[in-house]
């Protein structure tokens, strides 16, 4: 078998894992979740499993601000602006020179 047929048969499967293989797994553990009779443990594992694989227990991350080089002028000037509100700084600015111990 050639090398590029070898790459093409693995993008394929990775693809089929990802959809198929994912959506059987899913199923599988609500499943697992939904079933009274299933035991605890096994339950609780599929239900963070779940969880996990749906960005519910790495909210935190989520709502972190963006880095500032991970943002728009727009949204520096915005930012800042935001920070400068919540330090009790006017909004413009005032032409001092920053201070390192305010």
């Amino acid at each position: 078998m050639k090398s590029s047929e070898v790459i093409a048969r693995r993008r394929a499967l990775l693809v089929r894992i990802q959809t198929e293989g994912a959506e059987a797994a899913y199923g599988a553990a609500l499943a697992v979740c939904q079933d009274a009779k299933a035991p605890a443990p096994a339950r609780a594992t599929c239900a963070t499993t779940i969880l996990r694989a749906g960005g519910f227990l790495n909210a935190r991350e989520d709502h972190a601000p963006k880095e500032p080089h991970e943002m728009t002028p727009s949204e520096l000037t915005a930012r800042l602006a935001e920070l400068r509100s919540s330090s009790g700084r006017a909004p413009e600015d005032t032409g001092e020179s920053p201070d390192v111990f305010d």
